[in-house]
């Protein structure tokens, strides 16, 4: 009797494990030393049946990048539709990335802070496409906050959008550097990390993409 296929739900699950378990392994060894075979010695199942799923490493990579990515992005919309503009939104969406990073760390080890492929590197090659649908979702993250910030404006003197791009990644750098300090448990040798000292951090970097004359959050 043949066997009968796969359900979506069931499908869906097996590609899940597959990049649970793909994301921990180049977190624990590299990009460079995951292989399809090491995965499937994991996994317990053969290599041949994860090519059923995956077409190669780089397809695993980017089905991580991706969804990491929207799995953010996700976060900071619903942030965005949810409150008026306003400093209260971006102090939000603030905290919404310092979650995911200490929330997720393994993702987003992968995603901002190992010196992984990026879209560049698959230009012009069989990836390409897979390339360029992560590098849109991971863009989605930017365009929400520059638009965040940029509605910070409506009825003033407005901003451009390599402005609030440009006070995007000022803010952007300093909350990786929070991220990565909280997750190699640093940070709380140095200082008491309650909420007192976070709320003061979040309203200083509000600073940073406003302005100190648009920062009075609610608290």
């Amino acid at each position: 009797m043949p066997k009968l296929p796969r359900s979506p739900e069931e499908v869906e699950s097996i590609k899940t494990a597959i990049l649970t378990t793909a994301l921990k392994l180049m977190c624990d060894d590299g990009f460079e030393a995951l292989s399809m075979r090491k995965l499937a010695g994991r996994l317990k199942m053969t290599a041949a049946n994860i090519y059923n799923y995956y077409q190669n490493k780089d397809d695993l990579y980017l089905a991580i990048q991706t969804r990491g990515f929207q799995m953010l992005a996700d976060r900071f919309q619903e942030i965005y539709d949810s409150l008026q503009p306003g400093p209260d939104r971006l102090y939000a969406m603030m905290r919404a990335y310092l979650a995911f990073g200490m929330e997720f760390p393994d993702y987003y080890e992968i995603m901002f802070s190992r010196n992984t492929p990026k879209y560049a590197d698959y230009k012009g090659t069989p990836m390409e496409p897979a390339a360029t649908i992560e590098k849109q979702t991971a863009l989605k993250v930017a365009d929400i906050t520059v638009r965040a910030i940029r509605d910070l404006y409506d009825g003033k003197e407005a901003i451009s959008e390599s402005e609030a791009l440009y006070r995007t990644i000022l803010v952007w750098s300093a909350l990786h550097g929070v991220v990565n300090l909280l997750n190699s448990r640093v940070l709380p040798e140095v200082v008491e990390t309650g909420d007192a000292f976070m709320d003061r951090l979040f309203r200083d970097l509000l600073k940073l993409a406003v302005g100190a004359e648009n920062t009075h959050a609610q608290k």
